[in-house]
């Protein structure tokens, strides 16, 4: 059985001078990347350092149920600092040499067996490979639910619902809508004006360069699917070519009321909801 004692010894010297000099190469490597987070990754590096003395004590279950632990808690911290995963695990080899030549120093210094000290190489690897694995599971999660919210910020950007005024929201389109982005088009308008309570919501079609009828049609639908909420819908920003092109395309829009500018579509509000409070 090998003694890892005079190894943990070691360890315990070498502890913070190893951290600087692995802080100091990966830095040097990746200096804009790692340059502005080096000191959060030196203490982070010491810690680890740390828990290879209490991992080469521990019955290898044990040792490996820790390091999975380490590696699920550093892997999603490393992906929130922006590093990526070939950073992080290109480190790992510093750890399993130096700790690899500590081990046979020390066994060399105490006579152990061949066979005493391959057994505790065999440790010492397992352990280090369970880290890296444990680390790429948890960096690769947290950077697809980091990709994931992203996608969805960019998601609500494309669809935005902007409130105006109490009861009052204009969806302001911009560009091009294709079949996803008319889905999200559908999902945002309701949700929003749920959240909202929306009772006036306004389609503006200023920033859409065409409207052929397929984008009819999905406007149509949502605000087929507002109305169905209390939702009176309209739309705004029909410039005189996009209304020549609907009526060439033999659009109906008699069931919805129209307005060349946000600002007639606002007007009209104001001016039934004032007749009405006169009323």
């Amino acid at each position: 059985m090998y003694d890892f004692s005079g190894v943990i010894n070691r360890i315990r010297e070498i502890k913070v001078d190893l951290a600087n000099e692995i802080t100091d190469k990966q830095v040097e490597k990746y200096p804009e990347q790692l340059g502005p987070i080096s000191e959060q990754l030196r203490e982070q590096r010491v810690n680890l350092i740390g828990l290879y003395e209490e991992l080469l004590v521990d019955d290898l279950d044990t040792a490996l149920a820790k390091i999975e632990e380490w590696g699920k808690k550093t892997g999603a911290f490393c992906s929130e600092l922006g590093m990526t995963i070939d950073m992080a695990l290109d480190e790992l080899n510093y750890y399993r040499e130096e700790m690899t030549e500590i081990i046979c120093e020390v066994g060399q210094k105490n006579k152990v067996t061949l066979s005493n000290y391959n057994e505790a190489n065999k440790k010492l690897q397992r352990i280090i490979d369970k880290a890296a694995q444990s680390f790429s599971i948890a960096f690769v999660a947290h950077h697809k639910d980091m990709m994931k919210k992203a996608q969805r910020e960019i998601e609500e950007l494309s669809v935005p619902v902007v409130p105006l005024e109490e009861g009052v929201a204009v969806l302001p389109l911009v560009g091009t809508i294709d079949t996803y982005r008319a889905k999200l088009l559908m999902e945002e308008s309701l949700r929003k004006s749920a959240q909202l309570g929306v009772t006036y919501f306004i389609v503006d079609l200023s920033g859409v360069p065409i409207v052929d009828t397929m984008v009819a049609n999905q406007i149509f639908q949502v605000i087929d699917a507002l109305r169905l909420l209390g939702v009176q819908a309209v739309l705004s920003g029909i410039r005189p070519e996009i209304a020549q092109t609907m009526v060439l395309l033999g659009i109906d829009t008699s069931r919805i009321n129209t307005f060349s500018s946000l600002q007639q579509a606002l007007q009209s509000f104001r001016l039934t909801h004032s007749n009405g409070a006169a009323m």
